[in-house]
């Protein structure tokens, strides 16, 4: 599964939350290991890829927006994912 298919994809960690109110805790897991492996490679460069900036932005904005149909276990959870995802970002600077 390609980074923008563990995001956004059908199966992807996004369309797990809508669809089913579930965090999916390997998919979100094979994410940060996507960008723990990528992102010094991406400060390196100065560049993110098109593809992977927009799985970044889609990640980031549908966690954001949360539901009020989660649980308060899934909220907690996806709280947690945000804040460890903003760390991850934070080092491109």
């Amino acid at each position: 599964m390609d980074f923008s298919d563990m995001v956004a994809g059908e199966n992807g960690l996004l369309a797990e939350l809508r669809c089913n109110d579930f965090f999916n805790e390997r998919i979100y897991t094979d994410i940060i290991n996507y960008l723990n492996k990528y992102s010094p490679g991406w400060k390196l460069s100065g560049f993110i890829p098109v593809n992977d900036a927009v799985a970044i932005f889609d990640l980031i904005d549908g966690l954001s927006g949360g539901s009020r149909f989660w649980s308060e276990e899934v909220k907690l959870r996806v709280e947690d994912a945000v804040i460890e995802i903003q760390e991850i970002i934070s080092t491109l600077e």
